[in-house]
């Protein structure tokens, strides 16, 4: 899985370099890493490191539409989730941004100490900020709660081209 990111980060960060120097309106890729903190999933009951990238495609009227992949393997669980989401900004000084959003997940992951993968649908919801470095470099960080399986929360911690 980390060599399908990397293959798919290596193959679309020339894209986010060809943007014009402003960033309204642009597509964007973003990396991050952090943690997860599950609850109520039998076999996933520690805390687990997570890494994964989101495409973000800007739409005219309702905001961020953004696709997301990531995973985790560590304590001998292995969770790997897709999602689709919203996102809006509220511009709070030049260069800084207040995030919201919220989507479904599809998640594909194995508990500790089982063989067989299971499958389950959810939602999520979360809020985070963005700090603009450079015309197509921003830090982004989210805490993200998900529901279903049982509950999730994210702590992330990233990069984001536009």
């Amino acid at each position: 899985m980390s060599k399908l990111i990397f293959i798919l980060w290596m193959s679309l960060t020339p894209l986010a370099w060809s943007q014009s120097t402003t960033t309204t309106g642009a597509d964007e890729i973003s990396l991050y890493l952090g943690q997860q903190l599950p609850s109520g999933i039998e076999g996933v009951t520690e805390i687990l490191p997570v890494f994964g990238g989101r495409y973000g495609l800007q739409t005219a009227r309702i905001g961020v539409a953004e696709f997301g992949l990531f995973n985790t393997h560590a304590q001998g669980v292995d969770f790997t989730t897709l999602e689709a989401s919203l996102r809006g900004s509220i511009e709070t000084s030049p260069g800084v941004d207040v995030v919201y959003f919220g989507g479904l997940d599809f998640n594909y992951y194995r508990p500790e100490n089982q063989e067989d993968r299971k499958t389950a649908t959810g939602f999520h919801v979360g809020a985070g900020g963005m700090m603009q470095i450079t015309n197509n470099l921003w830090l982004r960080g989210d805490l993200k709660f998900m529901g279903g399986p049982g509950t999730n929360l994210y702590l992330l911690g990233g990069i984001v081209f536009k």
